[in-house]
């Protein structure tokens, strides 16, 4: 597996010198996952959607190299580095990874949605590792219900689990081993790094990200700032479309009017 495993698919061309908006999905998702939040964008932004190789239905076979790696080349695709770099969960680890090794490639900010942090004093124990393979299983669920959003409602609820069930067999005991070995490995992340603009963005019912661990990993990062949907939960970027495109909105605003070096305010 090399490089072709990455994707870019445009989703809005946008106006000659616009901002440019990149999204990066999480484990077993999709690109077409941003299209709801895109659609409440400014259409004249240039609004691109990564295809990762952790998407949906893949073999794992990437697991062999650095995520934040399959990442970087799909920035690389763009040709243009982004204003605001959107990624979620799994992806949005992936954009850490980056960003805590001052990967220019990044841009010039990130919205950082649902991503997990393991708190140091936390050691990797068994009960850990149970406990996150039931939160894993259970936002597969809630991942499927998600992208079914108002048909899941006039779906037989029989449906709906065989379809859960499916997507759980497809992301199997390798998908959830990759998650938690970036969950165990995201305690070492060097979070001082980051000083370029940053949000953290969670859902106040995500058990992914208790309210100590974000309010942690938002303050470990110089540029960062913490931003929770108290009814959020770890897919809010779709459920509430409207309210997650407003804080993307806000960064683009945001880096657009920040001064360059040696330019006064």
């Amino acid at each position: 597996m090399n490089g072709s495993a990455v994707k870019a698919h445009t989703l809005a061309p946008g106006r000659p010198g616009a901002p440019l908006v990149l999204f990066a999905h999480g484990m077993e998702g999709h690109w077409k996952s941003w299209t709801p939040l895109a659609a409440h964008l400014d259409q004249g932004y240039r609004i691109v959607s990564l295809e990762l190789p952790w998407k949906a239905g893949n073999d794992f076979r990437w697991r062999n190299r650095s995520f934040g790696k399959w990442l970087g080349d799909g920035l690389e695709m763009v040709g243009a580095t982004p204003d605001v770099l959107v990624a979620h969960s799994f992806g949005a680890n992936a954009a850490l990874e980056l960003m805590c090794a001052l990967d220019p490639r990044v841009g010039s900010s990130v919205a950082l949605f649902c991503p997990f942090y393991r708190l140091p004093r936390y050691e990797v124990t068994w009960r850990m590792f149970e406990r996150s393979r039931e939160t894993f299983t259970a936002h597969v669920g809630e991942g499927v219900r998600a992208r079914l959003g108002k048909r899941a409602a006039s779906l037989d609820p029989e449906v709906v689990d065989g379809m859960v069930k499916i997507a759980l067999n497809r992301a199997g005991p390798l998908g959830f081993a990759a998650v938690f070995d970036r969950y165990a490995a995201s305690a070492d992340l060097q979070l001082g790094n980051v000083e370029i603009p940053t949000k953290v963005l969670v859902g106040g019912l995500d058990p992914t990200l208790p309210a100590e661990s974000a309010r942690v990993l938002a303050d470990g990062m110089p540029g960062a700032t913490l931003h929770t949907l108290d009814r959020g939960d770890h897919f809010f970027h779709v459920r509430y479309a409207r309210y997650a495109a407003a804080e993307v909105t806000g960064l683009v605003e945001d880096v657009r009017t920040l001064p360059k070096v040696g330019e006064l305010r």
